[in-house]
């Protein structure tokens, strides 16, 4: 190749290094920044339409699940364990617990009984000797005294032979049973556990600087955490007015029914109470907020020859619950706020929205 050749085939070579140097500095400018200005920024973002919203304000706390009725049903008289229902029996008012064998008991009625008859058939025969003066007032009053002490004897002896045989005091199922059949009980000796759950209480304690917002009849919402946060709605049945010193707490109850039986002793649920309703009120994810020394802003997203700008707001906030906060001041409606990327956005940034999210995503 000639040296004229070879200088026109550098020069070539240069241009076009030259052109993709420029091809690729123009793309940079584009994708990093303002297509007009080299010195502005585009930032990829989320956004949320601010409309007005119902919003209610939660006090979350934590309760834990009693059953209504719950009992340690005892042994009342001595004797041996004829019967016993089963662990996980179901029982109905009324019906046989435990079975005492009553053998002797059951001696000590009939002695009862018969001494009874006789002392009564004796006091019978006095009335009309006590008439004809024949006995004196005395023996007629010995023998009302020995009538009833043994109707005393009688109604005693029928009250061991009641207590022989322990009866449900209410539907519910067999929970424990800490005896067996042939054991030896005394009175007072603990024998089986009966538990309903077919309406359960929540016990919670909600912190004092909410003690006036909370009364009987306030809206909650019962969430079970086991399963996979369902959600059931009730009230406070019961606000107490007392302080408890080491938490500085005051104790609430609801009670529910409970008929699928989800819920059982001790299991630990979460509580939302309703403490106030916003019919008309602005509200944006907390996420949202970014705060500065000045304080808490948000980015709204500004119009400008048909590019979205970022627009510094100083904002007021009101009460917050979940994900969300009121905005007392600051937006408007129909605004459109940054909820994401907005760490990395300033003022009069270019914004390019990736999408628009709904509310329903907060709830």
């Amino acid at each position: 190749m000639n040296p004229l050749t070879m200088n026109a085939y550098y020069r070539i070579v240069t241009v076009l290094l030259m052109i993709t140097v420029w091809t690729a500095c123009d793309d940079f400018t584009n994708n990093g920044s303002n297509d007009s200005d080299p010195q502005t920024r585009v930032v990829v973002v989320e956004t949320i339409k601010v409309e007005p919203y119902e919003f209610e304000e939660m006090i979350r706390v934590t309760g834990t699940v009693e059953a209504m009725e719950d009992a340690t049903i005892s042994a009342e008289t001595a004797g041996r364990i004829r019967s016993i229902v089963d662990r996980g029996a179901t029982v109905n008012v009324g019906d046989a617990l435990v079975e005492l064998d009553d053998r002797i008991v059951r001696s000590s009625l009939e002695m009862a009984r018969t001494n009874y008859e006789l002392a009564e058939d004796a006091f019978q025969r006095q009335e009309p000797l006590l008439r004809d003066s024949i006995i004196s007032t005395m023996q007629y009053n010995q023998a009302r005294a020995q009538r009833d002490q043994a109707k005393s004897q009688l109604e005693q002896a029928e009250k061991q032979m009641s207590d022989s045989r322990l009866e449900a005091p209410f539907r519910g199922t067999i929970e424990e049973r800490m005896v067996s059949v042939g054991e030896l009980v005394n009175p007072g000796v603990p024998v089986l556990r009966l538990v309903n759950i077919d309406r359960v209480r929540i016990n919670a304690g909600v912190p004092e600087r909410y003690i006036n917002d909370i009364q009987r009849g306030t809206e909650v919402n019962v969430i079970l955490k086991s399963y996979s946060g369902e959600k059931f709605e009730s009230e406070i049945r019961y606000s107490g007015s007392m302080i408890v010193p080491e938490t500085r707490t005051f104790p609430i109850e609801v009670v529910m029914s409970n008929g699928e039986r989800l819920l059982k002793p001790e299991m630990v649920v979460n509580l939302e109470i309703i403490r106030k309703v916003w019919d008309q009120a602005l509200v944006v994810p907390r996420t949202a907020l970014v705060r500065d020394e000045d304080g808490l802003l948000l980015y709204v997203v500004r119009k400008s020859n048909d590019q979205m700008i970022a627009e510094t707001r100083r904002v007021r906030t009101g009460p917050a619950s979940g994900s969300l906060i009121i905005i007392e001041e600051g937006i408007e409606p129909g605004n459109e706020v940054v909820v994401t990327g907005q760490t990395n956005v300033s003022d009069g940034d270019i914004l390019r929205v990736q999408n628009q999210r709904s509310y329903d995503r907060y709830r």
